[in-house]
Parts: structure tokens; sequence; C-alpha cells
């Protein structure tokens, strides 16, 4: 899993280093706003379906509640009419003309999204054809882009070879399903659509709100301020991203994992939870650390000088994800044990405090406010969906977080003190933060000995 999730993301990663160096500020903007319109649209197009879909493939045939193969027909029919709906607002909200054509190329890739069953196969615990199908897709992304895509006047052709990008290996997952009928269309009705949207929309419509974190910035800061600022913003993203590998990895393992461990024996799955919710802690505060310190050398080395700017937004952002990791172990143990409207509550309430910081502090300082509000609101996320998840399980997680805050207290105080801000020294930062957690109790050896039986 973490060989697909990688590598598609390092590939990727070279493809915004080109997109960004190519196209300047001005153009990678642009595609910053195409793909952040577009995954909004996604979250509407899949409302949950793939999250039901992973769940209910991992408890095993006889256990679900809803058939796969009505989950995948339910999910093609609702990206088909999202896709008509986002291209209408599409026109709507844009007046330039080429904003619209790169808008409107990204948002045919909800096409490629609804038909993919990356879902399925992540339900099943099958990760090659994962690896296969991603890293094959990043690679054919990355050849178009680097081979047709020279200048700012180029623009217009990302999204078309993104969307061939995703279609292409979409279709080629089919190869490798199970030949156990598991993916039939037999069963479906418009009642029983309904109702399975009905329940995925519970994880769906919290999922919207808790992206708005991501999605939002990019979009009001290009319309606050300027496309430039959004392509200076959104190259400090990319690189907060590669920190959420880890992030996305963790959903993909653990939500079908502690779905059926929860089923099966619930005291093993709390101790699970609070080992996971202990290393995730410690991992978060670490990366955090490093993206505090090497923040601006890092930026003018992957996107060229001028995007050095954009190091004080990278600083930030390590923090986001830091925060963005502890949220997952709630909201996906809330998912995992069938809480679904607890989830909603938390991440609607989120999603709303989350628009207004987010407006709010752009408006007021711009770049650094936007950095500002997606660590606010992942803070305001975490708060709730821990405050639903305290309601059913109990989890004791003070000694790991007051640990992981005096470590990275004191290798910032002493990078500071040292001025040891050269790249070279970030292993030797990463090993003096976990000597320290160690050495303090952070986590305990019977803890890394458990995740390496996992």
């Amino acid at each position: 899993m973490f060989a697909a999730d990688a590598g598609a993301r390092a590939l990727g990663f070279l493809a915004n280093i080109h997109l960004a160096r190519a196209l300047g500020a001005e153009g990678f903007g642009m595609v910053v706003i195409g793909f952040s319109f577009l995954s909004y649209a996604l979250w509407f197009a899949d409302l949950g379906l793939g999250t039901l879909g992973m769940r209910e493939t991992g408890r095993g045939e006889e256990s679900r509640e809803f058939g796969t193969g009505e989950i995948l027909l339910t999910r093609i029919i609702l990206s088909l009419a999202v896709l008509l709906a986002s291209t209408a607002l599409a026109f709507v909200v844009y007046a330039d003309d080429l904003q619209r054509r790169v808008v409107a190329g990204f948002l045919l890739c909800i096409i490629a999204y609804g038909v993919s069953i990356e879902w399925y196969f992540q339900g099943l615990r099958r990760y090659l054809p994962l690896l296969l199908s991603r890293v094959f897709a990043a690679a054919l992304y990355v050849a178009a882009l680097y081979l047709f895509v020279r200048g700012e006047g180029d623009v217009g052709l990302v999204p078309v070879y993104y969307f061939a990008a995703m279609l292409i290996p979409a279709l080629l997952l089919f190869l490798f399903r199970r030949r156990d009928g598991a993916l039939r269309m037999k069963g479906w009705s418009l009642s029983r659509a309904v109702e399975v949207v009905r329940r995925s929309s519970y994880i769906g419509v919290g999922g919207i709100f808790a992206q708005s974190v991501q999605l939002l910035p990019p979009l009001v800061l290009g319309y606050l301020y300027s496309v430039g600022d959004a392509g200076v913003f959104g190259a400090a993203l990319r690189v907060a991203s590669i920190l959420l590998i880890i992030d996305r990895i963790f959903a993909a393992l653990f939500l079908p994992a502690i779905s059926r461990q929860w089923s099966m024996e619930r005291e093993m799955a709390t101790e699970s939870l609070r080992r996971v919710l202990a290393l995730v802690i410690v991992t978060g505060f670490g990366l955090g650390t490093l993206a505090t310190i090497y923040a601006r050398p890092v930026m003018a080395l992957i996107f060229g000088p001028s995007y050095a700017a954009g190091g004080p937004t990278l600083a930030v952002l390590g923090w986001f994800a830091a925060v963005t990791l502890i949220n997952s172990v709630f909201s996906f143990g809330l998912i995992g044990t069938g809480n679904e409207r607890g989830y909603l509550r938390a991440t609607v309430a989120g999603g709303l405090l989350s628009v207004a910081l987010t407006v709010g502090l752009i408006h007021f300082r711009g770049i650094s406010g936007a950095a500002a509000a997606m660590v606010a609101s992942e803070l305001c996320f975490v708060g709730l969906t821990y405050a639903e998840f305290h309601r059913g399980i109990s989890i004791r997680f003070a000694r790991p977080l007051t640990i992981a805050l005096v470590a990275s207290a004191a290798v910032l105080g002493c990078s500071w003190l040292l001025d040891a801000a050269e790249l070279w020294q970030a292993p030797l930062a990463f090993l003096a933060f976990l000597g320290l957690v160690l050495l303090m109790g952070g986590i305990r050896r019977d803890d890394l000995i458990w995740l390496a039986g996992r």
C-alpha cells in the first residue's frame, strides 16, 4: 500500500514541479484552481460511496448490508449527474475563457472516478492492483507533461492528459477483480440506490465539509487576491501533501481493519486504537518539526528561487499535516465502528467553522492567512471528532501528546540556537526528535513490536 501511494505521489510531485516551473505562478495557479474545483466535485460524485464500499467489502460477503455491484452502479450514475451540474457551475463562476476551459477539462475526470473500483480492492486488502494502476497512471501523466507541456500557453493541455491518466488505469483495474461475480450488476433498483446514497451520505457530506479545509483556500485566495498567489500556495500545499502519504495509507489500511476488529472483539479494537493514536501523534509532530525548520530551502530547491517566498507557508502547513493525522484516527474510528451520524455532526460543524476561518483569515492576511486557516480549521475538526468519538470509546493520549510537544520544542529550540537549517541536517533532527520521544516514553517498545506485527 505504501508503494502504491508513495510511488504515485512521487511521480505526481514530479509533475507538479514541472508544471510550476514551466507554467509559472500564474499558469500553475490556474491548474491549482482547476484541481481544487475538481476535488470538490469528486466529493459530491462519491458522496461517501467509496468509503461505504470499502467498509462493506472489508466485512465479508455474509455481513454486507449492500452489494458491491449496486454501490458501483449507483456511484457511476451519481458521477454523471455531478459532471453536468459542476460543468454548468464552472461556466457561471469563471468569466475568463481559459480558466473555464481548464476547469471544465479537469471535471471530465469525474467519469474516470465514477468507474474506479479502488475501494473494492482496498476492502479486500488486495494492494498489488492498486500499486500497478496508480503508478501506471502517474507515470503516464508525468510523461505526457514533460513531453508536451513547455510553457504557459500549454496550460489547456494539462487537464486532457490528467483525464487520460485517470481513465485508463481505472478501466484496467477491472482485469484484476475476482471472478466470483462480486461486482455483477444484479438486484439494483432505484429504491435501493436511494438507500445506498442515504447511508453513504452520512460519510460523504461530512467528507465534503472536512475536505473544505484543503480545497477552499486556493479557490478563495485566487478569487480575493490573485491566481499567482494561489499558485505559490498550491506549490507549498503539494509539498505538504507528500507528508500526508502516511495519512492516505493509514486510511486505506486502518478503516477495513478496525471495521473487522470492532465487529469481532471490541476490547482488542480499543487497545489497537490507543496504540495507533500514540504512534500517529509522534509521527505527526516529527513531520511538523522538520517542515518548520527546513521549509524555505525545500521550496527553493524544488520549485526554484521564485517560490522561496512560500517557505513560511509550508512551515505552517507542516503542522496542518500533523493535526490531520491525529484527526484521521478519530474520523475513521467513528466510521469504522459504525458511528456515521457522529462523524456527520462533527464534520458539518467543523466545515462551517472552516469556511468562516478561511474567508476571514485570507481576507485579512492573504497567503499567510490561508495557511493559518487550514491549521486552525483542522484543530476544530480534531476537537469535534474527538468529542463524538469519546462518547463511545475512551482512550488516553495526554502522555504521548505532551511528550511529543516537549520533544518538538526542544528540537526547534536547538535548531534556532545552532542555526541548523541545512537540508542535510534533516535526518539528524528527526533522529533527535525520535530519540527524545523514546527516552521520555512517548511510545514504548511494545508499541513498536505491535506495529511491526500488523
